[in-house]
């Protein structure tokens, strides 16, 4: 009988602390989902560059992903607490056809963004802090060339000017533009 008492008293316990644990759990997502508004940082030194190395695409062609390196180049931590968990949400992506040359002095109006993420997607809004430490650890974010699949085959190589922008409130950071050719 004591046995028993003893083992329903352990199972109680259990189940107990199990309940009270992921309630705690659960409010600590809705800290990290529910931020609406992140203040601009003072003082930060970040790098967006394109590190993909082709270079080279297809009219049309579907499922295709560019990398964007997102590095501190600064002398203290830089935490960005809105960094979105939906890694491609969390850069914009711009193009103009024409060569840097033909886009530099190209007005901001007439880029065409490039969707980088479904935004009717569910969850879409769910956050987790990012922490980048300086000139150690840097944060790979793979884009998809939406924009490709829209595009004709013109029979020749047309050149594009593409850039990223981060889609974040907290900081203003922009990749330098670069070319892609597409056939």
């Amino acid at each position: 009988m004591k046995i028993f008492t003893a083992l329903s008293a352990a199972v109680l316990m259990t189940l107990l602390a199990s309940s009270c644990s992921s309630e705690q759990d659960s409010k600590k997502e809705k800290q990290v989902i529910s931020a609406v508004r992140f203040p601009k940082l003072k003082d930060y030194s970040l790098e967006l560059s394109f590190v993909t190395p082709r270079r080279e695409y297809y009219a049309g062609e579907e499922n295709v992903k560019i990398t964007f390196s997102l590095k501190n180049t600064g002398l203290k931590p830089i935490i960005l607490r809105e960094w979105y968990m939906l890694e491609s949400a969390n850069v914009n992506l711009y193009y103009a056809p024409g060569t840097l040359e033909q886009t530099a002095s190209l007005p901001e109006d007439q880029w065409k963004q490039s969707p980088t993420y479904d935004a009717k997607r569910k969850r879409i809004n769910q956050r987790s802090p990012l922490i980048l430490d300086p000139e150690k650890n840097r944060a790979l974010v793979a884009v998809p060339l939406v924009f490709l699949k829209d595009l004709k085959d013109a029979g020749r190589h047309v050149t594009y000017t593409v850039r990223g922008k981060l889609n974040l409130q907290s900081v203003d950071v922009e990749s330098s533009p670069f070319e892609i050719i597409v056939k």
